[in-house]
């Protein structure tokens, strides 16, 4: 129960959070500010990273790393904003190896394991909270609102759903070296409750006329199926990591664990919406 009500008290600071970014995404400096927050969190995430990383005897240059990370969230942002900058995520994130392994020119003992760690960080970390960004911001005939509410619902639902779904009926385990908590049959409802709320966000989004959103006749249902089964499969990663660095949890803040551990599933998640937002007719 007190693990619960924690969980509660974090989830509640977390929908807040997201209502913020929601509502002032697109105030004349607000949005500033949201950038900003959003980026804040990206190396919030990638510091509790490098803790992983130590554990395992990677020596990362933080500061620059934080850096890069930064600036890699950012760079989503200016190319929504400005569709001639498109290729700047590509650019930064290329710049960023390139001072990494600069900076790597005078100490080469531990350089392999150490930029890999700092690339992986890059890549599993700053690119897809960029893309948030780049959801958020998206310009081209949809409300990029809708879409980060739909990714952020569809993805925490399911994780719900996989959570109570396993603690009153779990029984055969999912990966039981990994996340010993998670099961079979929560997976299966995380599915379940995945697509079900794809579904309703569809048919609110068509109830009150918001032309922002759209999912095809069956859209719903496969995008909840994706969503719910790479939501899963995002926080299965991150355990992995866990596990193997001999951490409970990415950092120690109440009812939340870490930064991570609340986008753990969504890391996965985003570059699919992102993917789909800008490679299809929507």
């Amino acid at each position: 129960m007190n693990d619960l009500n924690r969980r509660f008290v974090a989830s509640a600071i977390s929908i807040a959070l997201v209502l913020f970014c929601l509502l002032f995404s697109f105030h004349e400096w607000l949005r500033y500010v949201v950038v900003v927050l959003i980026a804040g969190l990206t190396c919030v995430a990638v510091w509790e990273y490098e803790q992983f990383a130590k554990a395992k005897g990677g020596q990362m240059i933080l500061p620059v790393l934080l850096v890069c990370a930064f600036l890699e969230a950012v760079s989503f942002f200016a190319a929504s904003l400005f569709p001639t900058l498109h290729s700047v995520p590509i650019m930064i994130f290329f710049l960023s190896l390139l001072v990494l392994f600069a900076l790597h020119f005078r100490e080469n003992d531990g350089a392999i394991v150490d930029l890999s760690f700092s690339s992986f960080g890059l890549l599993y970390i700053a690119v897809p909270m960029g893309m948030m960004l780049g959801i958020l911001y998206h310009a081209h005939g949809v409300d990029g609102r809708l879409w980060l509410a739909y990714l952020l619902i569809v993805t925490k639902m399911s994780d719900v759903g996989a959570y109570f779904a396993g603690n009153l009926w779990g029984k055969r385990k999912l990966a039981p070296t990994i996340s010993p908590g998670k099961t079979i049959e929560g997976a299966i409802f995380g599915l379940v409750v995945s697509s079900l709320f794809s579904f309703l966000f569809c048919l609110v989004c068509k109830s009150f006329g918001w032309q922002g959103f759209y999912l095809g006749t069956w859209g719903w249902l496969w995008m909840g199926l994706i969503l719910g089964a790479m939501g899963q499969f995002g926080d299965l990663s991150e355990s992995l990591l866990k596990r193997d660095a001999k951490k409970k949890d990415s950092n120690a803040l109440p009812g939340l664990g870490g930064i991570l551990d609340a986008v753990d599933s969504l890391l996965f998640n985003a570059p699919i919406v992102y993917l789909y937002l800008n490679y299809t007719n929507v």
